[in-house]
């Protein structure tokens, strides 16, 4: 099925990075950082915008305004940093077809696309209302992007460091700052996922332990087990064993 296409326009370039990273699971994503970048996107088939309140050579109802002359009825999201009620009525009157606060969760904004695309709430999110929960700043913001990034990239290989750089923080704060957000450290956040991904793969009879550990990001057959048996008790091949019995 083709992806639909978005376009996100923000000129902070960790949040905008951060938004695309969320995005790119589920869509096509043209990125801008300027009134300017953004218009020439438009030549593109666009589902949806998503647009920044403030821009650099030209603020967000602005660009707004242009994309209703070139597409009406094109959907758009307006996000502002202003709790001021007012600028929320400037851009309903302008035409946005919603709008939300930063800092805000990342999981809510997906949800927010998601409905207005009319596709419903996506697949595990409305399972996780943990993560509706308020985000209070800029930090949370970037904790909430940086764990749907590794939902995203986790067969990839992770580092503390390479994500802490991409938070724009230094190791020590990026720690601090990730397992106040979410009760976990980093290694324990990406082996949950990179575990629990395991488990839907030990269902296919096709694929060996070691092609399993390779596919959710283990470079290591050995690190693999022991991080596995750490959670549940037993290596894969015995879990894969005893739900083999269970299921007879």
């Amino acid at each position: 099925m083709k992806k639909k296409t978005i376009l996100l326009v923000d000129d902070d370039a960790i949040i905008r990075d951060l938004i695309k990273g969320a995005l790119e699971r589920h869509y096509k994503v043209f990125a801008a950082s300027t009134y300017s970048e953004a218009v020439k996107h438009l030549k593109n088939p666009i589902d949806l915008a998503l647009l920044d309140y403030k821009l650099p050579n030209g603020d967000g109802l602005e660009l707004l305004k242009t994309i209703r002359k070139e597409r009406p009825s094109l959907p758009a999201i307006m996000m502002t940093g202003y709790s001021d009620e007012a600028v929320a009525i400037k851009a309903i009157r302008s035409g946005v077809t919603d709008y939300v606060k930063k800092p805000f969760n990342l999981r809510y904004l997906m949800q927010k696309i998601s409905e207005i695309l009319g596709e419903g709430v996506p697949i595990g999110y409305k399972e996780e209302k943990k993560y509706f929960e308020g985000v209070k700043n800029r930090d949370e913001f970037i904790m909430d992007g940086i764990a749907a990034y590794i939902e995203e990239k986790y067969t990839e290989e992770l580092t503390r460091e390479k994500i802490a750089e991409m938070a724009n923080m230094n190791r020590n704060k990026f720690c601090i700052a990730f397992k106040k957000r979410f009760g976990h450290t980093f290694t324990s956040y990406l082996n949950h996922i990179r575990i629990n991904k395991a488990v839907e793969l030990l269902k296919n009879p096709d694929l060996n332990i070691t092609e399993i550990a390779y596919f959710v990001g283990y470079g290591n057959v050995v690190h693999f087990e022991r991080v596995f048996k750490e959670k549940y008790g037993v290596s894969p091949r015995k879990y894969r064993k005893m739900r083999k019995q269970k299921n007879r």
